[in-house]
């Protein structure tokens, strides 16, 4: 009896030494809700988001929230600090206000489920393209604990913006010249930036020698200008007499909110124009009711480099001269001196007195298409009757003289009256 109960004590602590003890049985944790950011986008379509850029009003920015626990979220609710250059806007009584924190309530999240917290924003006009950080406050209670839960996270909301450039310039005609008008500038802009250029507006800040050819030839409205694209923004300006040849630059500017941001430097070339000089005309007196005058205007290239090419001479005058008022000329070498001929009659109706009147020159130079013009002035007298007195006592006085130097030096012989 003693050896089995022995037997039994010592079994009994051989188990308890090599066999294992019975593991306790797994308690489960109790569910708890865990919110998360999902997705920040602008727009309300999350597979088709919008891009924003500087200067966009009154765009919805979309949060995604997903509860990713094992328990109901309670009273889930998102607080968005904004900083610059995004701004929540608000009215009160007609004022416009603004505010750094703007909360939105999601409600009850059950497990697995997700919510979309939208908000309303401005974007900055001068804000750059970029990753922009904010923080958000999700503030929510798990539903067995009913524990409050406040954690803040950073998400990052992308503003893009269009970056214009200058990528080329050309001038209609090819070569700009002085006292030229309606010369078009051709400025082609490129975006070279992350998103649309909207409402591009430029402006070509002209200085001496050039002026707008008319109102509003210089400020141009493109549109929204795509990245990547490029388009044309055409300017029509005139320049100066008085202009220099030479390179000038312009500065070329985008109108933003009535500011003026700089693109570049549009580089423009101003040629060197043929210059005429009238150095005669003959004769300045014409008679009303005569014709076939011919009136001679005696012209120069005064130019030292620059030949004129095809040049046509017109004389520009009233109703009262007829005839034969345009010569061409051919091309005039600089330096050069070439006569213009006229054939004109008077009406007879027409009133004595001083007639002003224009020589007008058109050519082309330096293989340029375009014509180019100038126009001088001279002065016509109209006198009736025979020719002044002054005019014919110039002649009689020559003659006398010529005799009387003819007769000293006995180059004229005067026969002598014979003696009765």
């Amino acid at each position: 009896m003693k050896i089995q109960k022995l037997a039994i004590v010592l079994l009994t602590f051989l188990i308890a030494v090599n066999l294992p003890s019975p593991e306790l049985p797994v308690t489960h944790a109790i569910g708890i809700a865990n919110v998360v950011v999902q997705n920040v986008f602008w727009g309300t379509d999350a597979m088709n988001p919008q891009t924003v850029h500087a200067g966009d009003v009154n765009v919805q920015l979309s949060i995604i929230l997903s509860n990713v626990g094992d328990d109901v979220a309670r009273d889930v609710s998102g607080t968005l600090f904004l900083t610059p250059p995004i701004d929540y806007t608000y009215f009160v009584n007609g004022v416009q206000n603004k505010s750094a924190s703007v909360p939105k309530v999601a409600g009850d999240m059950n497990a697995g489920t997700q919510f979309t917290l939208n908000w309303v924003v401005t974007i900055e006009s001068t804000a750059n393209a970029g990753i922009y950080h904010c923080n958000l406050i999700l503030s929510y209670k798990s539903a067995r604990e009913l524990q409050q839960i406040n954690k803040t996270v950073e998400v990052d909301i992308p503003i893009n913006r269009g970056a214009l450039y200058i990528q080329a310039v050309a001038t209609n005609p090819i070569k700009l010249f002085p006292d030229s008008y309606g010369n078009q500038v051709t400025v082609t802009l490129a975006n070279s930036g992350t998103g649309i250029a909207k409402n591009v507006q430029v402006y070509l800040e002209l200085k001496s020698p050039f002026v707008p050819s008319s109102s509003g030839s210089t400020e141009i409205f493109l549109g929204n200008l795509p990245t990547g694209q490029t388009q044309n923004a055409n300017f029509v300006v005139d320049v100066a007499e008085n202009a220099t040849f030479g390179q000038y630059s312009i500065l070329l500017d985008q109108v933003l909110n009535n500011s003026l941001v700089p693109i570049g430097q549009v580089p423009l070339y101003v040629a060197e124009k043929v210059i005429f000089r009238i150095l005669s005309v003959t004769p300045s007196i014409i008679n009303p009711g005569s014709s076939g005058n011919v009136i001679r205007v005696q012209i120069k290239n005064l130019s030292n480099t620059t030949r004129a090419e095809s040049v046509r001479v017109e004389l520009e005058v009233g109703n009262y001269i007829t005839g034969t008022l345009t010569d061409f000329l051919g091309d005039m070498i600089q330096g050069q001196v070439s006569t213009a001929i006229f054939t004109c009659d008077v009406d007879s109706r027409e009133p004595t007195g001083t007639y002003p009147v224009g020589v007008r020159f058109d050519w082309t130079q330096s293989n340029n298409a375009f014509a180019l013009d100038h126009t001088y002035p001279i002065t016509l007298y109209v006198q009736s009757g025979p020719i002044p007195i002054p005019l014919l006592i110039i002649p009689i006085i020559a003659i006398i003289g010529i005799l009387y130097f003819a007769k000293k030096k006995k180059l004229l012989k005067i026969p002598q009256r014979p003696k009765k």
